[in-house]
């Protein structure tokens, strides 16, 4: 089983293992730009580098489904949830657990996050409506934030760590004291279970979203809403700012991923057709600002670059990790590597390789095809390009197909593809 990551400047692709079998239940992006991590039902958390896509580390140790992960904000730190009963703590450099938290039977962590100063745990637990506290050094629990009447699954620091924001199954938002543990206020309005929160980094706005199809952003200091993000056809599962809080990242069981402006509550992107439901996003820091991963319940992590231009978010794939299936979005490619000359021929006859495609969308819909084609290459008669039997074999050796791409090589050109599925709202 292989993954195909894609040079979208020149159409270039790599062969690497594919390493997960199970779905993406959460991701999140390192504050240090390097690496992206994400949590597996197959009991996993693995960590990727950011730039190429390949897998760096697995770490190992739950007995159950991972439900949610999260980078301390120094980056050195990871903290995950499990259907185990526990919360572990895990070191970025060795990958080694640093402490095992909570064991208590029959919990199910659905959430974690750490403070901004990475003293601080928080944590969900899928059959309790209290938000517990942890230390980050000891592992020793600190207290409980109480006042949900139902399961709460959000949950987030407030930049400066003063205050958390949760969502619960209840329908309201809570924003509470860090300090005392206080409930400062309820924001209310969702006509169904709030699924995820999330601060801007300026800390004044706060983003809520809910299977009621919508996604809310509620003024901090007033509680008041300003805006209600209609859009989504389906549950909205997960949101997230961008570095500048400009943009706001929404996605859930619509299977479609949306950049909302944060100051005028417009859709400015929309990336469809991904193959299953979107269960985490977040976005980069510092050099990787305008970089968002996804990951999705198919088992895919996918991460993209946000350029603006003109007053247009333009959506670039970066690279697309996957269960070994062939399915690049938005790249307009010149030539393809690691395949034999009958297979790009193929390929070509169907469409899926030539010159760049002006129209984004043509191009969108030739390159989805490629899957499908790809996997029809060992059941098509070499005498469907030549009409002659001595064609080679479609299943040409390794050292075979590195010599077709040499000699291909100098006639490629550069050709930079966009998201052909990234619209601006009318």
């Amino acid at each position: 089983m292989t993954v195909r990551l894609w040079d979208i400047s020149v159409g270039t692709s790599h062969l690497i293992p594919s390493h997960h079998s199970k779905e993406v239940s959460n991701v999140d992006y390192s504050p240090k730009g390097d690496l992206v991590a994400t949590s597996r039902t197959d009991r996993t958390i693995r960590l990727w580098d950011a730039e190429t896509g390949t897998c760096r580390k697995t770490l190992r140790g739950h007995n159950g489904p991972v439900f949610c992960v999260a980078f301390s904000p120094q980056g050195n730190r990871i903290v995950s949830g499990s259907a185990d009963w526990t919360i572990r703590q895990w070191d970025v450099g060795t990958g080694t657990c640093l402490h095992t938290l909570n064991d208590i039977p029959n919990s199910i962590i659905s959430n974690v996050a750490y403070s901004p100063q990475g003293d601080m745990i928080l944590s969900t637990n899928h059959f309790k409506s209290v938000i517990e506290l942890w230390d980050a050094e000891t592992g020793q629990l600190c207290g409980a934030l109480d006042g949900h009447t139902d399961v709460v699954e959000g949950i987030e620091y407030s930049p400066d760590g003063s205050r958390i924001a949760s969502g619960s199954h209840d329908r309201t938002v809570r924003v509470w004291d860090a300090a005392t543990k206080e409930c400062l206020r309820v924001l209310e309005g969702h006509a169904e279970w709030v699924k995820g929160v999330a601060y801007s980094p300026q800390g004044n706005q706060l983003a809520s979203a809910s299977i009621d199809n919508t996604v809310r952003l509620w003024d901090v200091e007033t509680g008041e809403c300003r805006f209600i993000l209609i859009g989504h056809s389906e549950a909205v599962q997960t949101v997230a700012y961008s570095m500048n809080g400009n943009l706001l990242a929404s996605a859930g069981t619509d299977k479609i991923l949306r950049l909302w402006d944060t100051v005028t509550g417009a859709c400015r992107a929309v990336i469809e057709n991904f193959q299953d439901f979107i269960r985490g996003v977040a976005w980069g820091s510092t050099s990787d600002a305008n970089c968002l991963v996804a990951g999705n319940k198919d088992g895919s992590v996918l991460k993209w670059t946000v350029e603006e231009d003109e007053e247009e978010y333009r959506v670039r794939l970066d690279w697309y990790a996957t269960n070994g299936k062939l399915n690049v979005i938005g790249t307009s490619m010149q030539d393809v590597c690691g395949l034999s000359h009958l297979n790009k021929q193929l390929l070509k006859q169907r469409g899926a390789i030539g010159e760049p495609a002006h129209a984004l969308r043509e191009a969108g819909k030739k390159l989805i095809a490629m899957g499908s084609v790809v996997s029809k290459l060992k059941q098509h008669q070499a005498d469907a390009i030549t009409g002659s039997s001595s064609v080679s074999s479609v299943t040409n050796s390794l050292s075979e197909q590195q010599q077709s791409e040499q000699s291909l090589a100098h006639q490629r050109e550069k050709a930079k593809g966009y998201c052909c599925h990234c619209e601006r709202s009318a």
